[in-house]
């Protein structure tokens, strides 16, 4: 419940009483008649009733802005079931969510001891001529299924997911999510990039003994303001995409969760959520940031801070406590799931926990 609003820096800031945790709620039912196809609204593809020799069982959203869908599929032999998901994230980055897509079906007990059809995950244009998707079929060597596969599309800033699974052996599942990919009609992404699959960063960082802290207020404001500032900044224009510098996994994933930077960061890093779009991020604080620019030989007015905050599939960004040195993947990871967030934002709309500032 709120307990007033006032403007800061053209920011509209509200104190709230508490703050919802970012967990993901139970799907919502999109009521669309089973013989009727159903158009995404912000990328436009069409969910239609049947897709190749699949049927549309269910259509769901997680959020309340189809911002995390989710279609089911069958065959009419029930021997091939296909599960899509489209979602939005503030790192669309295909090789990321591959490697996330991949390590969750491959730590299932029923894919335990599949294997996978080539060395490595293919590259391959979902739509277009760019080959910015990536894709893997794996053989099953017991169970009544018999193989799996796994295909991870670029939509502009969303990706489609796709994961099917057969009775049937995996060069003939291949063919069939051959198949469906074709049938989804996916719209060519302008943005497309040539994709490879994701590598572990040549060394970890040094994480220091990181304790956790209440961020200051000014902290708050200022990394609100400051994601706010990146938004805006983001290019209008869809056909000129900015450079790229690809990504690589920071340690060994966990339970969950891994973590990705660039080769040359060293003072932060990103955390994957699950798969399907959330994103934490730790990195010096915004107030630290401006202390270590003081003039060489002053001493910092205060130790430095470690910011983690988290990036919804729904655009919203939301502040963690902080950490007192850079923290590992696994507290950053923690911090999100089990701490209730300080402050959110979405747009230009602030809201802070009222005890955050107490």
């Amino acid at each position: 419940m709120g307990r007033g609003m006032r403007t800061i820096w053209g920011v509209a800031l509200t104190l709230a009483m508490t703050l919802a945790s970012p967990a993901i709620a139970a799907p919502r039912t999109l009521a669309v008649p089973a013989d009727k196809g159903w158009m995404h609204a912000q990328t436009r593809p069409v969910l239609r009733p049947q897709v190749a020799d699949l049927t549309r069982l269910s259509l769901t959203d997680s959020t309340s802005t189809e911002h995390d869908v989710t279609a089911q599929f069958e065959s009419a032999d029930r021997a091939t079931v296909a599960t899509l998901y489209l979602f939005h994230s503030a790192v669309p980055d295909v090789s990321l969510w591959f490697d996330r897509a991949r390590a969750t079906l491959e730590s299932r007990d029923l894919f335990r001891h599949a294997a996978p059809a080539s060395e490595a995950p293919i590259a391959f244009a979902a739509s277009g001529t760019v080959a910015a998707a990536l894709r893997q079929t794996y053989a099953i060597v017991d169970g009544p299924n018999r193989s799996t596969a796994l295909a991870v599309m670029p939509l502009g800033e969303w990706l489609v997911v796709l994961r099917m699974t057969s009775r049937g052996n995996s060069a003939a599942l291949d063919r069939q999510l051959t198949d469906v990919i074709a049938a989804l009609r996916l719209p060519a992404d302008a943005t497309a990039r040539p994709v490879t699959p994701i590598a572990a960063c040549p060394s970890t960082l040094a994480y220091g003994k990181a304790k956790m802290v209440k961020p200051e207020t000014t902290d708050l404001l200022l990394s609100f303001i400051g994601a706010i500032a990146a938004e805006e900044k983001k290019p209008t224009d869809q056909a000129a995409p900015a450079s790229y510098r690809p990504l690589c996994r920071e340690g060994e994933p966990g339970d969950g969760y891994a973590a990705y930077r660039h080769e040359d960061e060293t003072d932060g890093y990103a955390v994957a959520i699950h798969d399907a779009g959330r994103i934490a991020w730790t990195r010096l604080s915004v107030a630290s940031q401006f202390a270590a620019q003081q003039t060489k030989g002053e001493k910092l007015v205060k130790a430095p801070s470690f910011a983690v905050t988290l990036s919804d599939v729904d655009g919203r960004t939301l502040t963690f406590p902080s950490f007192t040195a850079l923290p590992s993947p696994k507290q950053v990871y923690e911090d999100v799931v089990k701490q209730r967030p300080l402050g959110s934002a979405l747009g230009k709309q602030v809201t802070l926990d009222a005890k955050a500032i107490r």
